[in-house]
């Protein structure tokens, strides 16, 4: 065979990602406050593009911290599924206000001061200890250790070595860090911590600190029989001792709540006039995009070559970026009346009614590929009647129903947790008792099915659920 250097042509298609569509696929995943940031980003960096002046006033979004639209969403799925539909929670509309209190308001929240990082915290209570200056540089590097539930899990003889510092110091220094604030933390695990919360808080009740240290794998698995025998006290005396753990802290770094308030605001509202649901984009309150007009007439005079190279690119940039957010505005509105369509039930009805949707589904009625519905539903809340719930969430699969069609996951969530609260407490529902009941609202289910969902819900087993219902007698 003849090697050797030559010369041929080939014809082939290929997708090229320049910059202005991967800029417009970015937009697509944006929330509403992220292209705020992005747009005002653009308008220091840019220098044609301009924002219009706002004749009618200007509309600040309601804020909602992302914990209490977890609460919220935790009240609403409670109250949907009453009978009584007219006691379900409803959030008001965005409120208006005028543009010096829009101002306002923002820059509170801008100008917020940053909140001090649980490494912060306690670097600076363990700076009112008495340690030497090696104690202190272990302390530093131990602190920073500590992972995202207050653990660190690092062999701590294999960081003595590596940082070459005494092993006998660097426990000391250890038990000193557990005792700080938030307590336990710098434990390796969640039965460390406990076992340090209950010698501080409960410092004489061994039992307590017995139970922990030896049973806390069986008294997960509710095994108070083999405990009872092993610490010689009674079923009542294991679950007076449990109701003290319930007061500890598993994971210490979660009760410090120094960093600032992340907050989320409703991309889309929903409402419903007549028999008819309105779509209301949120975002009235975005800075609306121009090119300056005397830009655009400097693109017509003769310039440098690199002077005329950026005024071109940077107007091909602006062009794109207004184009790009109304193709997103338009994208969102389109996928929202979607969802509309497919879980009409839902916006009327509540929980209860929500039906299993696939993205395919939504594309394919759409006309848009799956990547696009994914995107556009990224980090996008949606405020209706019954709540505030992410786009993503109105996505589920389903479990087939005996007259062929499909029931969403989240209703037969609902409904599980519905009879187990139900249930007679002494003689509870077996995951057996659950399939032949649903079998009843003509929805099949597998056993391990509604093992697995209820697992999802915590929901202990009927033998647990028993059992705690006896000690409680």
């Amino acid at each position: 065979m003849k090697l050797g250097a030559s010369l041929s042509l080939r014809q082939s298609q290929k997708l090229v990602m320049t910059q202005d569509l991967r800029q417009s696929i970015e937009l697509l995943s944006l929330s509403t406050l992220e292209l705020s940031d992005k747009i005002q980003n653009e308008l220091l960096e840019n220098p044609l593009l301009d924002e219009l002046g706002v004749d009618e006033k200007t509309k600040m979004p309601e804020l909602f911290s992302i914990d209490e639209v977890k609460r919220l969403e935790k009240l609403n799925h409670e109250k949907s599924t009453d009978v009584n539909w007219q006691d379900t929670y409803s959030i008001e509309g965005p409120r208006s206000y005028d543009s010096e209190a829009s101002d306002r308001n923002q820059k509170y929240i801008e100008s917020s001061t940053r909140g001090e990082t649980l490494e912060e915290h306690l670097l600076n209570q363990l700076r009112l200890i008495k340690l030497t200056k090696l104690e202190f540089e272990i302390g530093e590097v131990l602190i920073s250790m500590i992972d995202e539930k207050g653990f660190i899990t690092d062999d701590l003889s294999l960081v003595s070595k590596e940082m070459s510092f005494p092993e006998a110091k660097v426990r000391r220094v250890l038990q000193v860090i557990n005792e700080l604030d938030p307590i336990g933390i710098g434990a390796k695990d969640m039965q460390e911590t406990l076992l340090i919360q209950a010698r501080i808080l409960f410092p004489e009740n061994t039992l307590l600190h017995q139970l922990i240290g030896e049973f806390l794998s069986d008294l997960e698995k509710v095994d108070y029989k083999k405990i009872a025998k092993n610490l010689k006290i009674t079923e009542e005396e294991i679950l007076s001792l449990a109701r003290l753990i319930k007061k500890l802290e598993p994971y210490p770094a979660t009760t410090y709540q120094g960093r600032k308030i992340d907050y989320v605001v409703a991309d889309v509202v929903v409402k419903e006039v007549g028999n008819e649901f309105n779509i209301f984009i949120n975002d009235e309150w975005l800075p609306k995009l121009t090119i300056q007009e005397e830009y655009k007439e400097l693109l017509n005079h003769k310039l440098p070559p690199k002077e005329k190279e950026y005024f071109q690119t940077k107007y091909s940039s602006a062009q794109w970026l207004i184009r790009s957010i109304q193709q997103r505005r338009q994208t969102l509105q389109r996928v929202v009346s979607c969802i509309i369509d497919f879980q009409v039930d839902f916006f009327r009805g509540g929980i209860g009614f929500i039906k299993p949707l696939t993205l395919k589904e939504v594309a394919e009625k759409l006309g848009l590929h799956e990547s696009t519905i994914s995107r556009i539903t990224t980090n996008k809340y949606i405020q209706t009647t019954w709540g505030i719930f992410e786009l993503k969430w109105f996505f589920s699969s389903g479990v087939k129903s005996s007259e062929g069609g499909k029931e969403s996951s989240k209703k037969i969530h609902e409904i599980i947790r519905n009879l187990v609260k139900e249930e007679d407490e002494n003689n509870p529902l077996s995951d057996q008792d659950i399939v032949e009941l649903m079998e009843k609202k003509g929805i099949e289910i597998a056993r391990r099915t509604v093992a697995k969902y209820r697992k999802v819900l915590r929901i202990l087993p009927s033998n647990e659920r028993k059992r705690i219902s006896s000690l409680k007698g």
